[in-house]
């Protein structure tokens, strides 16, 4: 199993206290206010980085990102500025001459503190918040504040989407950042409560924010029009990534959205951006293409194939009815779960080539085991994080079966579990199978038990899922038999070293139960503990069948028959 050896995670440290500007420094300018933003740190307490975007020369444009951290949680900024005044259009302010233009994120956590922090009598302190953002940004570039357009999101901006469409003389660039799984709604079917000015409460902001860039000198009109067929574009696209409304699953997500549209000033005239117009036909690719890619980015949502393995599938040997098991025998970095990742889908990748039909990891395989003392546990997404759903696309677009090793933060209670996540062959996500014999005073003293878990039916085959330790005790095994499981799938982190190892553990479950057992051990070794001689194994009747083990990641396979057994596997 070839794959990438380290990519680092990110983390981020507190940062200050905000400063305060006290009001009769209010009417300095020039030094004062460049001082002002530095130790104000671009819209945040801490210091900023700038990273500059590469944008097409005709839309007469420079975008940035601008990184930096307010109360140890990051924000960071789509900066665009422009050479001139233009004409724009946006849905928050309507029609304005800008200068600049910005996309402001900020963590989830951080949306809600600020709410707090800058209150509004009307109770929109979200809106305070990002005018705030707004006036810092005026600040820095030395403009009034009606001289910035703005949108706002909770998406990361790492995960911006950039695409440019040209023919002939124009020129449009969409760039995007999107959300579809916590805000996306189907108008006409959804119902929306706030009404302005007779509530307090806040109005629930877009999940898909697209800026256009054109180096056309649009008329009002156009405007308008481009934001029409940005908005159809846009529609198009989740109905193609087929994304459900978050309030009413069984309807297509129509989308909320801001738009700001920017005029060219060098370009022919338009007067049209319909999508019947070469203009309007460049508009509609370009952000088509940048909100499902954001929309990948951010949520793990892909259009159909776009995540087929190349290459041929080989199943030499298999026998008809046969189920080919991909055991990825991988050495996972703690901490590193960039890489950790790319290394699972890179052996996914080799197993699909490999003819495997399931497709197994080792237990905590996208973390490591001792991975908490590292990164802490603050990054663990809800689930399913953007990554399993990337994991399922990939499923469906090579018709494997995955069981992976992921940790998890149950979306509704917030508790961390050591999980294993089901996914079938249709890409569908099945849930996860929680560890529930969790080694207190451990690497795993970060995550809570789970409970008792049916299992789950992949390719007509009930399969009950144990996470290492939860196989030494009878009573899991035992259950998942009792409630009709045709074989048990064991994901292990257990390393052979002294009273460790599992002795005859496998074995006798596989004996209790009358069920084959299939251990997914993992290789390698952590400054903590040496796994390098850990050993996957199929275990029925009572005896050990298959054993493999290599101190170095490696995918092993394993041929079930329901009716013959085991047999080891060479693609």
């Amino acid at each position: 199993m070839t794959v990438p050896r380290k990519i680092p995670i990110g983390s981020y440290r507190p940062g200050r206290a905000p400063l305060r500007t006290p009001a009769w420094l209010g009417l300095l300018a020039g030094l004062a206010l460049a001082l002002l933003f530095a130790s104000a740190a671009a819209f945040a307490t801490g210091a900023a980085t700038d990273s500059p975007l590469a944008l097409p020369a005709a839309v007469d444009a420079e975008a940035r990102i601008v990184r930096a951290e307010r109360e140890g949680l990051w924000e960071k900024t789509l900066l665009v500025t422009f050479p001139q005044s233009r004409r724009t259009l946006l849905t928050f302010d309507g029609l304005v001459d800008a200068r600049a233009a910005i996309n402001h994120a900020a963590h989830p956590w951080l949306w809600e503190r600020v709410g707090r922090t800058f209150m509004r009598a009307d109770g929109r302190g979200g809106q305070a918040y990002i005018e705030h953002v707004r006036a810092l940004t005026a600040a820095r570039l030395r403009l009034e504040p009606g001289g910035v357009v703005q949108m706002a999101t909770a998406a990361d901006l790492d995960n911006l989407a950039v695409a440019t469409r040209e023919f002939g003389p124009l020129t449009v660039t969409a760039l995007v950042t999107a959300g579809a799984r916590s805000n996306a709604l189907r108008a006409g079917v959804d119902a929306g409560t706030h009404i302005e000015g007779l509530d307090s409460a806040a109005a629930n902001h877009g999940t898909i924010n697209i800026m256009l860039l054109t180096n056309a000198r649009l008329t009002d009109g156009a405007m308008a029009r481009a934001m029409v067929t940005a908005t159809e574009a846009k529609t198009a696209a989740l109905q193609d990534l087929n994304v459900p409304s978050t309030y009413t699953p069984a309807a297509q997500a129509t989308g909320t959205d801001s738009v700001i549209v920017v005029s060219g000033t060098r370009g022919p005239q338009a007067t049209s951006a319909g999508g019947h117009s070469r203009l309007g036909d460049l508009i509609g690719r370009a952000t088509h293409a940048a909100v499902v890619e954001a929309l990948g980015k951010q949520n793990g949502f892909f259009l159909p194939g776009a995540k087929k393995v190349p290459g041929e599938r080989q199943a030499a040997g298999k026998a008809p009815g046969a189920i080919r098991i991909a055991l990825l025998h991988m050495d996972s970095v703690p901490g590193d779960v960039a890489a950790n990742r790319a290394r699972i889908e890179a052996g996914i990748a080799e197993a699909v080539r490999g003819g495997a039909d399931w497709v197994t990891t080792p237990e905590l395989a996208e973390t490591g085991y001792n991975f908490a003392s590292r990164i802490g546990t603050d990054w663990i997404a809800p689930f399913p994080s953007a990554w399993v759903s990337t994991l399922a696309a990939i499923a469906r677009d090579n018709g494997v079966a995955l069981f992976v090793g992921v940790a998890e933060r149950d979306a509704k209670s917030g508790r961390l579990h050591n999980s294993v996540a089901v996914i079938d062959r249709a890409g569908s996500i099945l849930g996860t199978y929680r560890k529930q014999l969790v080694v207190h005073g451990s690497a795993e003293a970060w995550s809570q038990p789970g409970a008792d878990t049916p299992p789950f039916v992949v390719d007509g085959v009930p399969v009950g899922v144990l996470i290492c330790a939860d196989a030494w005790s009878p009573d899991y095994a035992a259950r998942h038999r009792e409630r009709g499981a045709a074989i048990l799938l064991s994901p292990a982190n257990w390393p052979p070293v002294g009273d460790m190892g599992p002795k005859t553990t496998w074995e006798d479950r596989s004996r209790e139960t009358g069920l084959p057992l299939v251990v997914n051990n993992r290789t390698g070794s952590e400054p903590e503990l040496d796994f390098s001689q850990g050993q996957s194994a199929v275990s029925a009747g009572g005896r050990r069948v298959l054993s493999f083990s290599s101190p170095q990641s490696r995918v092993f396979y394993v041929d079930w028959d329901g009716r013959e057994g085991f047999s080891a596997a060479i693609p």
